[in-house]
């Protein structure tokens, strides 16, 4: 249901309030992960904390029903929304990877000869492909009950108690034990229990700072975070209505539906590929995906004469394929490369893809133009409000962020590898130091 209204945000509140409450709602999301989220996480235990975010963020899916019934108090409402429904989102998300690398680590143990890497990728897949089928399901509605003669304060409605109900529904699913900290007992002094809090709320910035791997890792999050943000604001808020002349937005959700359709079955896709060829190709093929829709757009500028259904289904499509690694594959790897802190791998997911899209949306604005005084008016695009940008800088941003993501992935991986070795000596020297203990020792005996 969030991201069903997230697509609809600047068609229906416009590019302006539609912007601006994206902007809030990333900035809150972003926020979280550096203010307590991590914390929070570890204090409840991963399904509690899924059930408090999505709970906030039943406040942000509401907000649309609420303004769209009461259009005098539109924009607070939207903007309240946002801000409740950021900090849900940030909660939600790093619960979710804490809850799924926990499974993941169950699932390995119970086969056998089977790596925690496979699980990883097994359960990503799985996860992905039921999450996104639910999203086409929600995405498709919209279109459907305003083509049956519905109001939008009728579909936001609908939204609505979908949202609450699944809220709810988290109630049944099992609870995993929270890991507990053996420097959390009753005989820890207060200062030290104030110590370990901030410890547990700042995990996300520390391993963003203490773990090489993961500022190479950002290229990844912020590409989808920015070609996120161009899909919703300029594809969704101003080609889909000029190109297919859709002035009530009819079209949005079908065309994000297609979007989550392909992310779903390439997700399934993927998850069992990963387990052959890795996960690395996968997360360059969700690059590329990402700086290609980006590339139609320089590539064929004038978006009046030249698109139509075609070239708008490619980009939908092309953002699905890379939709489906950030949603699976990444995920993935980044249990695999931070296992040892769960809760501040999933928040620095947060906080780089967040951030990212935060600076999307205010692009969304700030990169404004002047058709008269523009060298390519094809670049210089109006919008609704009547208000001109340059969208050419927005898709150039995309492009080169897709490829400073696949050189940052290649360089994480390299680290990885290099642990990975740096363990199997170290394992490898224990045990030959092992082994000569117990000959010295049997030695002793028989002399």
């Amino acid at each position: 249901c969030t991201v069903a209204c997230l697509g609809l945000a600047t068609s229906r509140f416009g590019v302006s309030i539609g912007a601006w409450q994206s902007s809030v709602l990333y900035f809150t999301y972003t926020a979280s992960a550096i203010l307590g989220a991590t914390y929070v996480v570890k204090a409840l235990g991963g399904r509690d904390a899924l059930i408090m975010g999505m709970a906030l963020y039943c406040a942000y899916v509401g907000c649309f029903w609420v303004a769209t019934i009461n259009a005098s108090i539109e924009t607070p409402a939207a903007l309240l929304g946002a801000f409740i429904g950021g900090a849900g989102g940030g909660l939600l998300w790093t619960a979710q990877g804490s809850y799924f690398t926990k499974a993941a680590e169950i699932h390995a143990q119970q086969k056998p000869r089977q790596h925690v890497d496979d699980s990883t990728s097994l359960f990503a897949g799985i996860f992905a492909f039921i999450y996104l089928t639910e999203e086409v399901i929600l995405r498709s509605l919209s279109t459907a009950l305003i083509s049956y003669g519905m109001r939008w304060s009728a579909v936001f409605g609908t939204y609505t108690a979908v949202a609450v109900t699944s809220a709810l529904g988290m109630l049944g699913i099992r609870n995993y034990h929270k890991e507990e900290d053996p420097n959390n007992n009753e005989e820890t002094s207060t200062e030290d229990r104030r110590s370990l809090i901030w410890h547990k709320a700042t995990a996300t910035i520390r391993l963003l700072r203490q773990d090489a791997k993961m500022k190479y890792m950002i290229g990844l999050n912020a590409v989808f975070g920015f070609a996120s943000a161009f899909l919703t604001s300029y594809v969704n808020g101003n080609v889909v209505r000029v190109a297919l002349d859709d002035e009530e937005s009819k079209y949005v959700g079908i065309l994000a539906a297609l979007t989550s359709a392909v992310a779903a079955i390439c997700s399934l896709i993927f998850g069992f590929a990963s387990q052959r060829i890795g996960k690395g190709p996968v997360l360059v093929l969700g690059a590329i995906a990402f700086g290609a829709e980006a590339c139609l757009f320089i590539l064929v500028p004038d978006i009046s004469k030249h698109w139509g259904w075609g070239l708008l289904a490619t980009v939908y499509i092309l953002h699905g394929i890379g939709r489906s690694t950030f949603e699976g594959a990444l995920r993935a790897i980044f249990g695999d490369y931070f296992s040892y802190e769960k809760e501040g791998a999933f928040g620095n997911i947060i906080l780089q893809n967040g951030f990212a899209t935060t600076i999307g949306y205010f692009l969304t604005f700030l990169l404004t133009c002047s058709p008269d005084t523009s060298s390519s008016n094809a670049y210089c695009v109006e919008y609704k409000d009547g208000s001109f940008h340059n969208v050419l800088l927005f898709e150039l941003i995309v492009v080169l962020s897709s490829l400073l993501a696949i050189l940052g992935y290649w360089r994480a991986s390299v680290l990885f590898q290099k642990e990975q070795q740096q363990q199997e000596s170290s394992s490898q020297l224990e045990s030959d130091d092992g082994h000569t203990e117990l000959l010295e020792n049997e030695n002793g005996v028989v002399a």
